[in-house]
């Protein structure tokens, strides 16, 4: 559920940007049918955060989710369906502790292991 806000043009933003997080300003900001500089004020002031800082959390959620549930997809086209030109791009914005490859691993194993633990205890319940 998103948090409500009351400019309901700040409302449409967030969704927008939700969304669709390779979304420029300019273009949330028409879309919002205000200029960017009155769409970054009030942001700011509704949200606690920059535009620009909100885009980037909405694509790195987005990034994570698709590097974890989709290992079938190359990272590369993660990166070009998150609006990155250059991979080398993707991984500079990731911001992680990881590289997205190694982050995809690290999620992978995790689900692996969980998927065992999960075998072992239905094995152990069934007689």
């Amino acid at each position: 559920m998103e948090p409500s806000y009351s400019d309901f043009r700040i409302e449409k933003a967030t969704r927008l940007l939700n969304e669709n997080s390779s979304r420029t300003v300019a273009e949330v900001a028409g879309r919002c049918s205000m200029s960017t500089s009155r769409l970054s004020h009030l942001f700011q002031t509704e949200v606690g955060t920059t535009v620009g800082k909100f885009r980037r959390t909405c694509r790195l959620s987005k990034a994570k989710s698709m590097l974890a549930d989709t290992p079938e997809v190359a990272i590369k086209e993660i990166a070009y369906t998150l609006g990155y030109h250059h991979t080398s791009s993707f991984t500079r914005a990731f911001e992680h502790d990881a590289s997205p490859t190694d982050y995809r691993k690290h999620e992978l194993h995790k689900k692996w292991r969980a998927a065992l633990t999960a075998n072992k205890k239905h094995k152990r319940l069934t007689p």
